[in-house]
């Protein structure tokens, strides 16, 4: 199951050319997998407060083309890969306007105690990530 999440390039976001910087992209990944979890009704508060981080582990990122400012962009992002203590989500940026691929990447996340080290990915989450994935 993808989600879509919609968002506008902001001018601090580019640089003298009006470019997007290239760290920006992980912003927009980052701010659109929150909004899928929220989706899945996993929201990263209510997992935090169980005590559970979900830190960034592997980041795979390939650049296709410019974004610039004001550009309207759609972020999809769908549940990869799913083990016991890790999820991996793929993510796809395309310029709404026309559907130009911007960039594409992978994002991998490890389960953690925020209080100690790692864990198992809690059961109800798992099985919310598990359900998107297919």
């Amino acid at each position: 199951m993808a989600y879509e999440h919609q968002l506008q390039v902001r001018y601090g976001e580019t640089d003298q050319m009006g470019v997007v910087h290239h760290a920006n992209y992980l912003l927009y990944m980052e701010e659109a997998r929150t909004a899928y979890m929220e989706a899945l009704g996993c929201p990263y508060r209510e997992v935090e407060e169980r005590g559970i981080g979900l830190p960034v582990r592997r980041i795979d990122l390939r650049y296709r083309a410019s974004a610039r400012y004001a550009d309207k962009l759609t972020v999809t992002v769908q549940v990869g890969r799913l083990r016991a203590a890790s999820v991996a989500f793929e993510y796809e940026i395309e310029r709404a306007e026309d559907g130009v691929r911007i960039a594409s990447g992978t994002i991998e996340l490890a389960c953690i105690e925020l209080k100690g080290g790692p864990r198992l990915l809690p059961e109800d989450l798992r099985e919310a990530l598990a359900t998107a994935a297919s």
